[in-house]
């Protein structure tokens, strides 16, 4: 793996579940350039108009505005930017495939091993 790949990202991290959210960050967040959190959907998508990013990480099941409504959303702007998206519930296929349909570009399952991350991250950028 080409570490250097991942030093030049900036990373939009969605999570409403503060703890997991810090947890998650102070793990990966050391490998790539810069993180930008977000707490849920709406407030993910506010960053993600204000700003560019490399790629976008996300939860499904958040309040305010979901997951899946913000990745909607985003690909009216940006159909481009890489998404990843965490979830807590076992997806079904007519999930995945929904999701694949609205530009989700591959998804883990919580609780997200990081070494599983820091690679779905290198291997979605790459």
């Amino acid at each position: 793996m080409d570490i250097g790949i991942l030093k030049k990202l900036k990373v939009l991290y969605v999570e409403d579940e503060i703890e997991l959210r810090d947890t998650t960050y102070n793990s990966f967040g050391v490998f790539v350039k810069d993180v930008v959190l977000a707490s849920n959907g709406q407030d993910g998508l506010e960053k993600f108009q204000n700003d560019t990013f490399d790629l976008v990480i996300t939860d499904l099941s958040m309040p305010v505005m979901t997951g899946t409504q913000m990745i909607k959303e985003i690909r009216k702007e940006n159909t481009e930017v890489p998404i990843i998206v965490t979830t807590a519930f076992g997806s079904q296929n007519e999930e995945v495939e929904e999701l694949t349909k609205i530009g989700m570009t591959t998804y883990l399952m919580k609780p997200v091993d990081i070494r599983e991350l820091i690679n779905t991250i290198y291997e979605t950028v790459k």
